[in-house]
């Protein structure tokens, strides 16, 4: 168990201490730029002590990502596998519903994982891999998935677009393991059905972040008319379109998912043509229902994130005082704002002020009905605010 060592300039190690798992390359006092990209290394403070064990990446700020901070605990298989052993034990309450089966398994970080995301579909797993150190490791993750969750395939998506910044190239979805896995998975959750597309739709195919959101709109929706802005397949709107709304306008910028959409109405007995599906931008078809002066009872805002970075913020803000402003205007007089924002680099506490600005600006006074963050499933480091990145308000107005 020789690794290199790094050691940590003084004063550097107060935020490591507290349980956040990256160290920035500024922090470092002798960074090694000739180790290869997903290197392990041991980290010792300015005093020489062991702190933590993680893998290297001098191409990126971020320095090294944590994985241990047992001196004893070496990076290899039997890590990998109690990893993902200790993910599956927090997601106990899912594996006896016989209403749910899809839901995250493996939240990079927030389970001890950092650059590993798997997402669970029925029994096919969608695993994503961000990160050089955890592309070495995946073949001990593909491992330890089929032992310890034994699914019938295991999907990876490494087609993301960050994967860039670790030097690593985008890649071709392919079979990791297991059974030839359909273009669609049929999923259960909160008892309805939708179908996934697990090789090409966003992230891994299904937002399941957003699953208690669902199940919360159900009960604000009977008898009234929704309005679901970038609708991606149209989950939030089959909610309100089997809870009882008497219609249901779904857009997005997409034709292929709009087309989708339709089916996921279909699957859960809904008649499509009596709800409305539109393809086009979201902003844009907000500001002709302002100028036709048309209304809704209920206005859900899920845009992507607007912020993925830092220096991407101010302008992200004012893209959801924006869209938010638009929000209200379509908005009947005591209707229900459900507004999301996914993008990490914004704060609750900034989303919030964004949210007031737009109200005073439209004249309009919002009253909280709930606050949601992220679910049992999508776990975050308490050190580690950035990870909690989802933010989602139901407000009347």
């Amino acid at each position: 168990m020789n690794h290199p060592i790094f050691h940590l300039k003084a004063h550097r190690d107060e935020a490591l201490l507290r349980g956040h798992p990256w160290i920035f390359s500024r922090a470092l006092r002798d960074p090694q730029t000739a180790l290869p990209p997903g290197t392990i290394v041991d980290i010792h403070d300015a005093a020489d002590h062991f702190v933590a064990r993680g893998y290297y990446n001098p191409q990126t700020d971020i320095a090294v990502r944590i994985l241990t901070r047992d001196p004893a605990e070496d990076v290899d298989a039997t890590l990998i596998a109690d990893r993902v052993r200790r993910a599956l034990r927090l997601r106990q309450p899912f594996l006896h519903e016989t209403h749910t089966n899809a839901y995250r398994l493996i939240n990079a970080e927030g389970d001890f994982l950092p650059g590993a995301i798997v997402d669970r579909y029925d029994d096919v797993l969608v695993a994503q891999i961000s990160t050089a150190g955890m592309e070495l490791l995946t073949g001990d993750l593909v491992a330890a998935l089929r032992e310890v969750i034994n699914p019938a395939s295991i999907v990876l998506r490494n087609d993301v677009a960050s994967r860039a910044r670790e030097g690593m190239e985008r890649e071709r979805t392919r079979l990791a393991w297991g059974a030839e896995t359909p273009p669609l998975i049929e999923i259960r959750e909160n008892d309805l059905i939708y179908t996934v597309d697990v090789w090409t739709g966003q992230k891994t195919g299904f937002f399941l972040d957003q699953r208690d959101k669902r199940r919360a709109l159900a009960k604000y929706v009977a008898g009234r008319t929704v309005l679901n802005t970038f609708s991606y397949t149209g989950a939030f709107g089959v909610v309100a379109a089997v809870a009882g709304a008497t219609h249901v306008t779904s857009v997005d910028q997409s034709g292929p998912v709009v087309a989708h959409a339709r089916t996921q109405f279909t699957l859960n007995g809904q008649d499509p043509d009596a709800h409305e599906f539109l393809v086009g931008d979201a902003f844009a078809q907000l500001e002709k229902w302002v100028a036709a002066g048309q209304r809704f009872d209920v206005v859900i805002l899920d845009p992507p994130a607007f912020a993925k970075t830092l220096s991407a913020k101010p302008q992200a803000l004012r893209a959801y005082r924006r869209l938010n402003a638009l929000g209200l205007r379509c908005l009947n007089p005591g209707g229900l704002l459900v507004t999301c924002s996914c993008s990490g680099a914004v704060t609750m506490d900034e989303f919030v002020g964004v949210l007031n600005e737009a109200a005073q600006r439209e004249g309009r006074v919002m009253q909280t009905a709930e606050m949601f963050t992220h679910g049992l499933d999508h776990p975050n480091l308490l050190a580690m605010p950035e990870s909690g990145y989802l933010k989602v308000l139901f407000c009347r107005a």
